[in-house]
């Protein structure tokens, strides 16, 4: 008999574990998969199981109260954790881990493009020549890139990676973090401004914040009145930290030149929405983080923490350390 059950939670087709298993079973861990389209359906999935790897589902505060007693491990498979109510998980005895590093070179890389796509007038120029039109003149107002300045909300792994590659265009870099430890940006030559001296000075605005409630909807109409007229605004982080409405509002008023968006308030964008019928616009299905690498990766980065869970007792990333996990109160 297993000693230990760990249940892989997808949304849509049933989840492979072939590799969990590979790397699970020696431990003494039975490994199955479920699919979690609904909040019942969580529930039903974790009965019984120790711990569980969740691609997709949700865990509030009402879901983790309905949860069997016998779990006391959750591994978010993403670098943020806010699917899952972190207070409420601690409350009730569960550990829970996330990726921190995971996809953060690609979040990086997307995040740069959007810049440079937006610079350069890529997605403009080619619905030009595809109209059938030659007017190279159109284009003339292009920014130099070089000596411009790229402001990052936050400061964290995937924006300092942002900032080296955005040096490396001889862009000057500022970032808003109240929490990031000052040494840090001066070891990365970037200037710590407060968020409103920075949406004024910057040429372009990336969005690299998780979303929480001091940081929801943290880009609204006064803030999004602070940046130039020909500033850009990109978002690869959490659709939640952006007024939606606001932004289609400052978009469609041309208070700003344009926008790069991976992630929405509702995902997938409704059909309805504005966003897709503004010309000032790159929108992408959030796969910012998304490449045959880290698809591999996040697979193993994932398993890596629950072996570190059954073995050890608790995962490296925890998130909400000081729990004290429902394990250590049953033994």
């Amino acid at each position: 008999m297993a000693r230990f059950r760990v249940v892989k939670l997808g949304c849509g087709a049933e989840p492979d574990t072939a590799y969990e298993r590979s790397r699970l079973e020696p431990l003494g861990a039975e490994v199955v998969a479920a699919r979690a389209d609904t909040d019942e359906a969580t529930v039903a999935a974790l009965r019984g199981a120790d711990g569980c790897v969740s691609y997709g589902p949700r865990f509030t505060g009402d879901i983790i109260a309905r949860l069997d007693p016998s779990l006391w491990f959750i591994v978010h498979a993403g670098t943020g954790y806010d699917p899952v109510d972190v207070d409420a998980a601690a409350a009730a005895g569960i550990m829970v881990a996330n990726l921190p590093f995971q996809c953060i070179d690609e979040v990086a890389n997307s995040a740069l493009a959007y810049v440079l796509a937006f610079n350069r007038c890529l997605v403009d120029a080619d619905r030009h020549v595809r109209s059938g039109l030659w007017e190279r003149s159109r284009f003339n107002a292009i920014g130099p890139i070089v000596g411009e300045t790229l402001g990052l909300l936050g400061f964290g792994n995937i924006a300092r990676l942002v900032a080296r590659r955005a040096q490396a265009f001889d862009l000057r870099v500022v970032a808003y973090d109240p929490y990031v430890d000052p040494a840090l940006a001066r070891e990365s030559n970037v200037a710590l401004l407060n968020l409103e001296d920075l949406l004024r000075q910057s040429d372009y605005v990336s969005c690299h914040l998780p979303h929480n409630r001091h940081t929801h909807h943290l880009m609204n109409d006064d803030r999004f009145r602070l940046m130039k007229p020909r500033a850009i605004f990109v978002n690869t982080s959490r659709g939640k930290c952006v007024d939606e409405a606001a932004l289609v509002r400052t978009l469609t008023e041309g208070r700003i030149a344009g926008a790069g968006l991976d992630v929405f308030e509702i995902e997938p964008l409704p059909t309805e929405s504005p966003l897709r019928t503004l010309t000032n616009v790159l929108l992408a299905p959030h796969l910012a983080g998304t490449s045959v690498a880290s698809a591999v990766k996040n697979r193993q980065h994932a398993v890596d923490q629950v072996v570190e869970a059954l073995r050890d007792g608790a995962p490296s990333a925890l998130v909400n350390r000081g729990v004290v996990s429902r394990r250590v109160a049953r033994v």
